[in-house]
């Protein structure tokens, strides 16, 4: 009875100590071909497509089946995984006590890097408005996050973003099957335009003066209807000069006038 691919390729998954690739599954059967061509030849030449239809199918069969055992993909490859609804029984079999539960904080903290990595401590805290030193130490320790680099910024502060182990623990192959990623990541996109869109231009240079000095100038013009109040002052105080001259003169033939009468009265 010729064995069926799903049968070997579950083997190799169960037996493996890490996760598989397809890749690395059409590896190990074109090697076993070229040795034993009698029982794997049949399988030597099997298209890598071949071997994700039959892993799909043997999913289907082990959740259908009610096993105890799933097959899961993730980010590094296939690989078996227990029942959830097995947890307590293998908890106490395995003497690993309570699960490690996170903490809202942690968990707020988490989805933050999640959703935005890379992203630095410092906006981090500016999302949550609180330190997040702690947090940011504990997951780390925890494995689920990790330092992926540092910012252009100055004093070029870390940048941290999620570990394997992260898509491993919440059942993903990849950051972008998180949920609403595809529409965080365009408003991420939108408010990034309007930042640029409201960041100020340098004002240009014309004829090598610089147009803030151009703009200082025509702040201040010399305005021709000051010129005339100025003009109109003037001719106001000439007026006045010659006001007072008259009045001189006026007083001067009084007196003179004065002086002759008296002259005749003697």
């Amino acid at each position: 009875m010729p064995v069926e691919l799903k049968q070997i390729l579950g083997a190799i998954v169960f037996a493996a100590r890490q996760p598989m690739t397809t890749g690395a599954i059409r590896k190990i059967l074109q090697e076993t071909a070229e040795i034993n061509r009698e029982e794997a030849a049949t399988y030597g030449g099997i298209k890598e497509s071949e071997i994700m239809a039959s892993l799909h199918q043997l999913q289907v069969d082990c959740d259908t089946g009610k096993s105890g055992v799933h097959l899961i993909e993730s980010a590094e490859g296939f690989r078996f995984q227990s029942d959830p609804v097995g947890g307590p029984w293998i908890r106490h079999m395995l003497n690993v006590g309570k699960p490690t539960r996170l903490s809202r904080p942690a968990l707020e903290t988490l989805a933050i890097i999640a959703y935005r990595q890379p992203i630095s401590r410092a906006e981090l805290e500016g999302v949550r408005g609180v330190a997040v030193d702690h947090v940011i130490r504990m997951l780390m320790e925890m494995q689920l996050i990790k330092i992926v680099g540092r910012s252009e910024l100055p004093g070029r502060p870390m940048l941290y973003g999620t570990t394997a182990l992260f898509l491993e623990h919440f059942g993903l192959k990849d950051v972008k099957e998180l949920p609403g990623i595809t529409e965080l990541a365009r408003m991420e996109a939108m408010r990034k335009k309007q930042d640029v869109a409201a960041t100020p231009l340098p004002l240009p240079e014309e004829n090598g003066i610089n147009a803030e000095t151009s703009a200082q100038d025509a702040s201040d013009p010399s305005d021709p209807a000051d010129e005339d109040e100025d003009d109109e002052d003037e001719d106001d105080e000439d007026e006045d000069d010659e006001d007072e001259d008259d009045e001189d003169e006026d007083d001067e033939d009084e007196d003179d006038e004065d002086e002759d009468d008296d002259e005749e009265d003697e």
